[in-house]
């Protein structure tokens, strides 16, 4: 019934709606088919929902170890109970997805396992239109090194693989000053630990406080920040940063806004006690349509120079972004450095300008993915895990063209990282000096075949370089897949791939075919 729905939208917007935005060509179609999502159908529309499933899936492959030589097939059995809750009104906003998935090897039962899968987000208004509280919480597999065995898929016996769980908690008042600013007074406090004892954990808390204000004259306001951020490596050491900033905005018109930046910070990120340093820099914020963004910062630092640029652009039918960003990367709320994660993960941060609320935004992108066939956990790119904070430059491209029938997607990533800390040397990727080069892309195409049933097609390649020729590897994989509706609440999907990893440690390639059934309670 929602896929119907979906396509009765799109015909609409397809005769009608030719120059609509792509905010009104996706979040149209898919509103009208989350209209349908509650269950029993009575209880369509709400607000709050609850909804449980289950999904079973057997995967044949000709490579489960992902060796060169001793190769073994294996029927690899996927049973994930998964539960989805959302609310979208009231005191209370967020979402959460959670799945346990039971992996059982028909041939090599010793690598039998328990795998977590969490996704979730809320705020909570605490005292109406004061005191507020962000919560998060991430687990997934992830990479333990960019050097070590890849794979694109987490069933298959992989040493270099880790579960990693992210938490974070943020309490936060915000209000006025009399008629003269605003003010905003947050405390973070964000933990990541992982399954094995190869990757370093870590512990990060920030206090920030932040004041907005105007001048008295029109085209000028100002803001100010405090920021105290301790970050605490368990391979590492704690380490310290503070941060005073204060920014004068001239908005030149409605368009155009100039900032002018000033600021000190003191850290022990390259030293063992805290040095400090100042921070002058400008910005540049230009809107000269509601649907074109361009940022552009800069500024001065205790490593050189820092820089963010933003480029936003959305057409009738296609959502465009490209970012090019230099900073500190401390694990604080992000993934591993030079990760974009899965499609779940890129759809996410593309359709922020479609739909900034956080809650709404998860069930426009799973509602999106569902509907072209599109599999939430498919993976972009693969990072590494640091044990110190690093110096990061991330340059990523992504697009997707948004048809009647057909989704074209495509992700491109390039970055180099190295460590800050010199202090105590730790076992990782950015050891001894060494210089990360990532380099990657994605490519997916998904074309729905009837309102029931779509194909997808996704190829990719990650790369991965470091200081000396031994530390390279690539991962190239393609998969074709098949998703369709068997009843108002049951899918099921084919999907076929194959991949080819080049590194020193193993290199393989794979084959593997997989059939899912999904049902919702």
């Amino acid at each position: 019934m929602r896929r119907i729905l979906l396509m009765r939208s799109l015909g609409r917007l397809h005769r009608y709606g030719r120059g609509l935005s792509a905010a009104v060509l996706v979040v149209a179609p898919v509103s009208a088919w989350a209209q349908a999502e509650a269950v029993p159908q009575s209880a369509a529309g709400r607000t709050f929902s609850i909804v449980p499933s289950l999904s079973i899936t057997e995967t044949f492959t000709d490579n489960s170890r992902l060796v060169t030589s001793g190769r073994q097939a294996d029927l690899i059995t996927q049973v994930s109970p998964g539960l989805r809750i959302s609310s979208t009104s009231g005191r209370v906003k967020g979402f959460l997805d959670y799945a346990l998935t039971g992996l059982v090897y028909a041939r090599n039962s010793g690598s039998s396992e328990i795998q977590n899968s969490l996704n979730a987000r809320a705020n909570v208004e605490a005292i109406e239109n004061w005191a507020f509280l962000d919560a998060s919480a991430n687990i997934s597999q992830q990479a333990i090194s960019a050097y070590g065995t890849q794979s694109v898929d987490s069933s298959s016996v992989n040493a270099n693989r880790t579960e990693v769980r992210t938490f974070s908690l943020s309490p936060y008042v915000r209000g006025r000053v009399a008629d003269l600013a605003t003010y905003e007074a947050r405390l973070t406090q964000a933990w990541t630990r992982g399954s094995s004892n190869a990757e370093s954990d870590n512990s990060n808390s920030q206090a920030t406080l932040r004041m907005e204000g105007d001048s008295g004259l029109r085209l000028l306001s100002w803001s100010a920040d405090a920021t105290r951020q301790v970050i605490d490596f368990s391979e590492g050491r704690r380490t310290e940063d503070d941060r005073l900033r204060g920014v004068l905005h001239f908005a030149v018109d409605r368009q155009l806004r100039l900032s002018l930046i000033d600021g000190r910070e003191s850290n022990n990120y390259v030293s063992a006690d805290k040095e400090s340093h100042s921070t002058p820099g400008w910005g540049v914020d230009w809107t000269p349509t509601e649907r074109t963004r361009l940022t552009v910062q800069r500024e001065q630092r205790f490593f050189g120079k820092s820089h963010a640029f933003v480029f936003e652009h959305r057409m009738s039918r296609s959502v465009w972004r490209f970012s090019d960003t230099r900073d500190v990367s401390t694990g604080f709320d992000q993934s591993a450095p030079g990760s974009l994660g899965t499609a779940y993960d890129l759809f996410f941060t593309q359709f922020a300008s479609l739909q900034p609320d956080p809650a709404l935004r998860a069930r426009l992108v799973d509602d999106f993915l569902q509907a072209n066939g599109i599999p939430p956990s498919t993976k972009v790119f693969t990072g590494s895990q640091a044990s110190a904070a690093t110096l990061q430059r991330q340059q990523t491209l992504s697009f997707a063209l948004l048809g009647i029938r057909d989704t074209l997607t495509f992700s491109a990533s390039q970055s180099e990282g190295r460590r800050l800390d010199t202090v105590v040397a730790a076992a990782d990727d950015f050891a001894n000096g060494n210089l990360v080069r990532q380099r990657g892309f994605s490519l997916g195409l998904a074309h729905r075949l009837t309102p029931q049933s779509a194909l997808n097609l996704v190829a990719s390649v990650d790369r991965t370089n470091g200081s000396t020729t031994a530390q390279a590897t690539r991962l190239r994989s393609i998969s074709l897949g098949w998703t369709g509706r068997l009843g108002p609440r049951s899918n099921a999907s084919l999907t076929a791939r194959h991949a080819k990893f080049d590194g020193s440690t193993e290199p393989y390639s794979e084959s593997a075919l997989s059939a899912a059934l999904i049902l919702q309670f």
